[in-house]
């Protein structure tokens, strides 16, 4: 694909990942805290199904960095909807909200396995400018750190995916803005 066929895939994707930005906060940070079981449930169902689209809309724009790189870039994102999925199940009747988060804790090692890969196919892009790439690494290694210390029971005040997600910002900015245009 030449770089203007890659403008619809890169729009698809990047406002899938811009609605996904506004609706996850509302939904994880402010209804699910305040009780709002199923609209936050509604909330991480409809992400999920964002990040199918996302991940079908960033293949060929990630195939620019190599097709197996897209792949499992894919994949992984398709299989970190599935573990989402599950997670906002269980804020449904009956309500397990431990669950909901202990699911999410651990999808989250596979959305940052997602973002290393998708940032590594970035790098080796001609399209996708290097440093994007390296900051979507950065991403899903926040992710990634995140997942492990929740997982092997550490305490921490400090979430560094709280930080790094600016790689994933940046990205679709990159694909609203610029991708696809000559």
């Amino acid at each position: 694909m030449t770089a203007p066929d890659l403008r619809t895939p890169a729009v698809v994707a990047g406002a899938a990942l811009l609605v996904m930005a506004v609706l996850a906060p509302l939904g994880l940070l402010l209804a699910l805290p305040a009780g709002h079981f199923g609209v936050a449930a509604l909330v991480a169902l409809t992400v999920a199904v964002l990040d199918v689209v996302a991940a079908v809309a960033l293949l060929p724009v990630l195939a620019t960095g190599g097709e197996l790189w897209a792949w499992i870039a894919a994949t992984l994102r398709v299989a970190y909807a599935a573990v989402f999925t599950v997670a906002g199940a269980s804020l449904l009747a009956p309500v397990d909200e431990a669950r909901f988060h202990a699911v999410w804790d651990a999808g989250l090692l596979v959305f940052g396995a997602h973002l290393l890969v998708a940032g590594a196919a970035c790098v080796r892009s001609t399209l996708v400018p290097t440093w994007i790439g390296w900051l979507v690494v950065l991403a899903g290694a926040g992710y990634a750190f995140d997942a492990v210390v929740v997982a092997v029971g550490a305490e921490s005040a400090f979430s560094l995916g709280a930080v790094t997600f600016v790689g994933e910002v940046v990205l679709l900015l990159w694909l609203l803005v610029r991708c696809g245009r000559q």
